[in-house]
């Protein structure tokens, strides 16, 4: 029911405040003319029918769908933010296992069906970040953009070490509750879901105006690169779980692996930011280079 009711509530904002331009209406362009269809309907033969058919598909495909593709593919842009996508994907994502993590990490004090429930808090967590995060980040100048978002990958990385260092039995037997290691636990996975507010959903819009009328592609290209890369990630997390026995520990290999990509994006996408937003703007190249070796 909750979930429906923020569906119902995004849905409404977006019918209510979000609009296209007046001049740019519909676009991109609609690549099915009238024209094209016309000789398909005046056709008697089913047969000259699916082969005009035939040819008005292939004439899209070769016009419209290919020099799109083309167009994304061919751009180094659109290769680091997909690559740099991957870290803040990945947490993302990881509302499907998060379920699992906490029902394997509990002693066996949670059921499965209250264990599933708490992953909603990494929701919560991207909602706050692109409430409170997001308003601010638009109020900034390129630098102080870089800056915040170098904190706020730090906070989503210290987050996942932490969900890290909450798997390790012996920690969780120290800390002597499983109320306070599952307390922990959801604080931790709503700092990640706030850490990764603004790189997940802001970035990638702000890049994607670049691309004018293939915005739309690049957008679902950089998510099916994010999240193709983030799948073999996973399958590496999901051996490490089973090898080291989830309730044994599997568990704390797993998120530092998933920590360990999101500091190597975050590295990329840190230092993108200072090649594509804050050097166009600034050309106080040196004092970047070091603020992002400080980030390291």
């Amino acid at each position: 029911h909750l979930g429906s009711l923020v569906s119902l509530a995004g849905t409404a904002i977006m019918f209510l405040f979000v609009s296209d331009s007046p001049g740019k209406t519909h676009d991109p362009q609609n690549p099915i003319r009238p024209s094209l269809i016309a000789p398909v309907r005046i056709e008697s033969s089913w047969l000259r029918r699916a082969m005009r058919l035939t040819s008005v598909v292939r004439s899209v495909f070769i016009t419209n769908v290919f020099p799109a593709i083309r167009s994304v593919l061919k751009s180094g842009t659109f290769w680091i933010v997909a690559i740099a996508h991957t870290g803040g994907s990945m947490v993302r994502s990881s509302d499907r296992i998060l379920g699992t993590y906490f029902r394997d990490t509990s002693f066996g004090t949670l059921s499965e069906n209250r264990a599933g429930g708490l992953a909603v808090f990494l929701s919560f967590g991207i909602l706050i970040g692109l409430a409170v995060g997001g308003n601010t980040f638009t109020r900034l100048n390129p630098r102080s953009r870089k800056r915040m978002v170098s904190r706020m990958y730090m906070l989503a990385i210290a987050a996942c070490y932490l969900l890290a260092f909450l798997a390790i039995p012996k920690v969780r037997w120290l800390l002597g509750s499983p109320g306070i290691v599952l307390i922990l636990q959801v604080m931790a996975v709503l700092a990640a879901g706030f850490g990764v507010a603004v790189q997940c959903y802001h970035i990638p819009g702000l890049v994607s105006m670049t691309f004018g009328h293939n915005k739309g592609l690049y957008a679902a290209y950089t998510d099916g690169i994010a999240y193709g890369l983030g799948s073999v990630v996973w399958r590496i997390v999901g051996n490490a779980v089973k090898e080291g026995n989830p309730q044994g520990g599997g568990w704390a290999y797993g998120w530092a692996a998933v920590a360990l990509i999101l500091v190597l994006c975050a590295v990329l996408m840190v230092e993108f930011m200072e090649h594509y937003f804050v050097f166009r703007t600034n050309r106080d190249r040196p004092r970047g280079g070091y603020e992002t070796i400080i980030f390291v």
